[in-house]
């Protein structure tokens, strides 16, 4: 249930477009580096009357990084990101899952805490791909329609398993509603992500 779908797609397109400008800008410097990540999002829904991380989700994209000093590094991602929340009993209680498909944008902040541990903080811009409730039947009509965009705060850790490969883990929430409620309650997307593996050029 996405307004103005013809706009996101442009602007997906425009920021997919500064990506991969960026990545081949990368692949001729030495000061930035590149890489691939991949991994699995839990995540749930703020006033959707559910609770727990029961929504799982795949998390694919990429990102340049570049090294600040010894300490500190700046990073941005593009991703595709399910998010959304999952009622384990909704034979019980009548609450649809909520599905949602995102090209996220994040731009962090990375401090190396020690040689295999660093801690991350940042924002991401969001542009939804996708949006849907649904029940047992099916995809639910009429319902209350998500916003295209959406803005977050990021922190997370990172431990480097070799050179090339970390694991991430990560919390994000959204800053700004995400849809509204019929019952006036606001909607808010928090999203658990987990095993995130990045694959870097070595240094």
């Amino acid at each position: 249930f996405v307004s103005t779908k013809s706009f996101y797609i442009y602007l997906v397109q425009i920021r997919a477009f500064i990506f991969i400008c960026c990545i081949n800008y990368c692949s001729l410097s030495q000061e930035f580096n590149a890489g691939i990540s991949a991994g699995i999002s839990t995540s749930q829904i703020s006033g959707d009357n559910l609770a727990g991380f029961n929504k799982a989700g795949i998390i694919l994209g990429g990102f340049v990084n570049r090294k600040i000093n010894n300490l500190l590094m700046v990073q941005m991602e593009m991703i595709y990101i399910q998010k959304g929340s999952s009622n384990p009993n909704q034979n019980v209680n009548n609450l649809a899952d909520i599905h949602l498909d995102y090209i996220e944008i994040p731009f962090l902040a990375i401090i190396k805490n020690s040689e295999k541990i660093s801690i991350e903080g940042g924002i991401h811009c969001s542009a939804l791909i996708n949006g849907y409730y649904q029940d047992l039947y099916g995809e639910l009509e009429n319902q209350t329609s998500f916003d295209i965009f959406e803005l977050g705060a990021i922190i997370g850790i990172s431990y480097n398993l070799s050179s090339k490969i970390s694991l991430n883990t990560r919390l994000s929430n959204s800053i700004i509603p995400i849809a509204e409620h019929a019952s006036g309650q606001t909607y808010k997307s928090v999203s658990y992500t987990h095993l995130r593996a990045h694959e870097t050029e070595a240094d």
